[in-house]
């Protein structure tokens, strides 16, 4: 079956009949999490099974998402939007620091709800029809490539340069979760020994940049 999956993290049980109403067709399939911990083990465990998108409340019983999300070992690359009670102006910024594409405040409005999240999907799958055109358009045998590895590889060619700064990298990558200074300078490593063998390079050009471009012959 043809259908979205979208996981809902949050701690109050009386909103699961209401997200269960607002997306009550057969184009939707809901995952409920009441803690980040059921949430955590899930995203590792199922990594053939991601959600399309998903749907976070900031307070859960177990503390802070983003603080939570900070201070475990795995790295979320899924689009999610923010449903919080919080009007305040700093949960707005942590929110979209740690990669929120929307924001949406409690009490739920079902209309408004309903009608962002299918906004975002449709958004969604044109991206990776963009996507999948990219990388196909490089000749890459996409097999070789980790997510992360097809994800930097994607970041650089929605660019019109091609450059990216490392900064923009580590954003795009781990969001809001502090890695060693060495971390990405591995994960370029590994790429380009990947890349070289399909005709591609990503080259450091000072100040911080890298640009992706065709290997030296």
């Amino acid at each position: 079956m043809n259908y979205k999956r979208i996981w809902v993290i949050e701690d109050m049980l009386d909103l699961k009949p209401i997200y269960q109403s607002v997306f009550d067709n057969s184009d939707y399939k809901i995952d409920f999490f009441q803690s980040f911990n059921d949430f955590q083990k899930t995203y590792k465990e199922n990594n053939d099974i991601k959600p399309d998108l998903s749907i976070v409340d900031i307070n859960l019983e177990d503390g802070n998402f983003f603080q939570l999300l900070n201070e475990s070992d795995i790295t979320l690359t899924d689009p999610f939007i923010v449903v919080s009670k919080s009007n305040e102006l700093p949960s707005f910024e942590l929110a979209f620091e740690a990669g929120a594409i929307d924001y949406l405040l409690k009490p739920i409005n079902n209309n408004e709800l309903f009608a962002k999240v299918s906004k975002h999907l449709r958004s969604i799958e044109k991206r990776i029809i963009e996507s999948s055109k990219t990388l196909k358009s490089l000749n890459l045998d996409i097999q070789n490539y980790t997510n992360k590895e097809i994800k930097i590889i994607e970041s650089f060619n929605f660019q019109d340069d091609k450059t990216l700064h490392r900064s923009e990298i580590v954003k795009i990558i781990w969001k809001n979760i502090a890695i060693h200074p060495n971390t990405l300078d591995v994960h370029i490593y590994n790429l380009r020994k990947k890349l070289k063998k399909d005709g591609h390079t990503i080259k450091a050009i000072g100040n911080g940049q890298f640009k992706f471009m065709n290997a030296p012959s």
